[in-house]
C-alpha cells in the first residue's frame, strides 16, 4: 500500500473503463468473442453513481493457471459525495487500484471477499490522499467504507485477461461487449450483475483459432433464471 498526493484523473468514465482491462496479446490463432447481453423480464437503474447498468462478461476455463497482469498504471476508484465512483470495476489479478478521497471527510476502504468471507481493511485517510492496493487474490470484492456505511462498490478480480465490463443502453436494454485475444479452446461464459442472474447459468463456448464468435445471452431476475 502506498500513500501520497492525488494524481490527475483521466476525464470521462468511458476512458476509465477502457483502461481497466489490460489487452491480451494478440496471436495469429487468437479469437474474438463479441455479442450482446439483453434484459429479460427485468429493468436496471441507469441514473446515478450507484446505477445497476454495469454487467461483466468473463470467459473461464477449467485448469487454466492464473495469469498475473503485466505492470500497468493503476486504475482509479474515487470517493466523492460519499459514493465510490465507478460503482463497478473489473481488473486482472496483480492489477492495482488507486482509491482517491475527493471528499472533505475522512474515508476508509474495506474489502469483503464474496465467496470466502475474508476481509481486509487497507486503511483510513483524509481529504486529497490516495491509497493504492494491488489485488493478489481473484474473486468478487465488495468494497465498503467503515466510516460511511451507505458507501459500497464492487471489484471483480479475474485470474486471466478474458473479461469485459459493459453497460446496458437505456434505448435498447442491451449491453454490447467484445473480448479480443482469446486463445482457441473451450470456455465457460459467466455473466455477473449485482442484482440479476445469467439465464440458465454459465454457458459452454468453443473459440476456434482466429475466429470471431458471436455470443448473445440474457440476464433476468433470480426467480426467472432457471
Amino acid at each position: 500500500m502506498t500513500m501520497g498526493k492525488p494524481s490527475p484523473f483521466l476525464p470521462g468514465l468511458l476512458i476509465l473503463l477502457a483502461l481497466q482491462i489490460p489487452a491480451p496479446a494478440l496471436g495469429k490463432d487468437s479469437g474474438t468473442v463479441t455479442g450482446t447481453i439483453s434484459l429479460e423480464r427485468a429493468k436496471v437503474k441507469y441514473d446515478g453513481p450507484k446505477s445497476s447498468r454495469f454487467v461483466v462478461v468473463s470467459l473461464d476455463r477449467a485448469g487454466q493457471p492464473p495469469q498475473t497482469a503485466s505492470p500497468e498504471p493503476p486504475v482509479h476508484m474515487d470517493q466523492k459525495g460519499l459514493v465510490f465512483i465507478p460503482h463497478v470495476l473489473a481488473v486482472q489479478l496483480g492489477q492495482s487500484v488507486e482509491f482517491l478521497n475527493s471528499d472533505n471527510d475522512r474515508h476508509n476502504v474495506y474489502f469483503l471477499h464474496d465467496e470466502t468471507g475474508e476481509t481486509l481493511d487497507i486503511g483510513t485517510w483524509g481529504p486529497g490522499v490516495s491509497v493504492t492496493h494491488q489485488f493478489d487474490t481473484s474473486g468478487l470484492f465488495i468494497t465498503l467504507c467503515t466510516l460511511h456505511l451507505e458507501m459500497a462498490a464492487y471489484i471483480l478480480v479475474f485470474p486471466h485477461p478474458y473479461f469485459c465490463l459493459a453497460e446496458f443502453d437505456p434505448q435498447s436494454s442491451q449491453a454490447a461487449f467484445t473480448i479480443q485475444g482469446v486463445p482457441a479452446g473451450e470456455y465457460q461464459v459467466n455473466i455477473w450483475h449485482k442484482k440479476l442472474k445469467q439465464k440458465l447459468g454459465p454457458k459452454p463456448l468453443t473459440v476456434p483459432p482466429g475466429a470471431t464468435v458471436v455470443l448473445d445471452d440474457v440476464v433476468t431476475k433470480k426467480k426467472y433464471a432457471r
